[in-house]
């Protein structure tokens, strides 16, 4: 019992860490576009958020294996141990990944990091959402709606992911280029048009993550 306590603690500060954080990753990166700043303060605020942008993409990972555990221990479906052990590796490989990447700038690690980051959204994405749509089509896993729709968001918050990474990455080429070559008013522009998108897509991964909690917390057990 205490066990599930603590797995039901860790598994709602995953959804409260990632929304409080990526919205201080949000308004960093708004602050970054104010030119009347200075570029040192400018690129002080982009490299904070990006390093705040660390946790959500830690929460990101763990969700779904914490949240499929529940589901296992509630018995509100039958998960197979094995499925279930396969999901938590997934989570803490791509945990370990991720942060050996962020630990070591510069290096294969890094890189390697950046490469996997989409495979593993992707294979998030698809593999709730499939769970999703088994879950009210498939009768040996019957189960309530609230949990589809909170599979169902947490699917979609992964493709979201991919879409913000491809968008926020020639923003910040041309922030770099702002950053070499000084503040010029297309270069200012274009940075802000760049940004437009992959604000887009935050706001939608805050929509996603507060359906995906409000489903599990007021209609879940």
């Amino acid at each position: 019992m205490l066990e599930h306590k603590i797995l039901v603690f860790f598994h709602i500060s995953l959804w409260v860490f990632w929304l409080g954080t990526d919205l201080g990753v949000f308004l960093a990166a708004k602050m970054s576009e104010n030119s009347s700043l200075s570029m040192e303060t400018r690129s002080s605020v982009l490299r904070l958020g990006m390093v705040l942008d660390r946790l959500p993409r830690t929460c990101n990972a763990l969700i779904f294996p914490s949240g499929l555990q529940l589901i296992a221990n509630l018995e509100i479906i039958a998960v197979p141990a094995w499925i279930l052990a396969a999901i938590w590796v997934l989570g803490l490989l791509w945990v370990l990944i991720m942060w050996r990447g962020f630990l070591n700038p510069g290096t294969p690690a890094e890189k390697f990091s950046e490469k996997t980051s989409m495979p593993f959204s992707l294979l998030l994405c698809a593999g709730a959402l499939a769970f999703a749509a088994a879950t009210q089509t498939v009768a040996a896993l019957d189960a309530p709606l609230w949990l589809a729709v909170k599979l169902a968001a947490v699917g979609l918050i992964g493709f979201a992911a991919v879409l913000l990474d491809r968008g926020f990455a020639p923003a910040v080429a041309t922030f770099a280029a702002i950053a070499q070559s000084g503040s010029a008013p297309e270069l200012e522009q274009r940075y802000r048009q760049q940004l437009q998108p992959v604000y887009g897509w935050v706001l939608f991964i805050y929509a996603m993550t507060i359906v995906a909690a409000f489903s599990g917390t007021v209609f879940g057990p």
